[in-house]
């Protein structure tokens, strides 16, 4: 079933993709993609939707490379369209489109949603970081709308002890952007802040 949805969802985020709504195929892929956080396939897709907002002949010029590829070296394709798009300096500021679980980007809003913004005041509103997030955190989505964002939330997280929460996150993020060394300094904290527990 599970699999299934996957390609639903890949097929999907494809016709979106060659009809130019990159927003949508991103969402599509990245909703697969919380499925299968592992799939390289998937992943470069993503990337590949995103790129596709700042550069259409280029995003869809790769993505067909990247097809021609799979063919002939099926087993390293992806490696060498991941080396591809580094060599490019590609460079994802929205992290939060790429994350499924509540947390999307501000043309999926709806009335259940507040910017990160508005989720500050609230933290100032009711005098704590901990009051703020269990007042909505099953009611309402917080909308992060880049990476600063993101990993502002993530320590947030991690200060209050939402370890578990912290590290889904952050993991979700590394596993997309493995060489970025925000993400990494927040896992690392991570790491550090389970290991004074343990010591507790």
């Amino acid at each position: 079933m599970a699999k299934l949805k996957k390609e639903r969802l890949k097929a999907k985020a494809e016709e979106y993709f060659f009809k130019g709504e990159y927003d949508k195929a991103l969402q599509n892929f990245s909703l697969a993609l919380s499925e299968y956080p592992n799939d390289k396939e998937l992943k470069i897709c993503a990337m590949l939707a995103d790129m596709g907002n700042e550069n259409e002949e280029k995003a869809q010029a790769i993505y067909e490379y990247y097809q021609v590829t799979k063919e002939i070296e099926e087993q390293s394709a992806e490696e060498i369209i991941e080396s591809l798009i580094e060599s490019m300096d590609f460079d994802v500021e929205l992290l939060n489109r790429l994350l499924d679980s509540g947390y999307l980007a501000n043309e999926y809003q709806d009335d259940n949603s507040i910017n990160y913004s508005d989720f500050i005041q609230l933290i100032k509103d009711r005098g704590s970081f901990k009051r703020a997030y269990e007042d909505i955190m099953f009611s309402t989505k917080v909308l992060i709308n880049s990476k600063d964002e993101f990993i502002d939330f993530l320590d947030r997280l991690i200060d209050n002890d939402y370890i578990d929460t912290a590290f889904s996150y952050g993991e979700a993020a590394i596993n997309l952007f493995p060489k970025d060394t925000k993400l990494q300094s927040v896992l690392h904290k991570i790491k550090e802040k389970n290991k004074q527990k343990l010591r507790a």
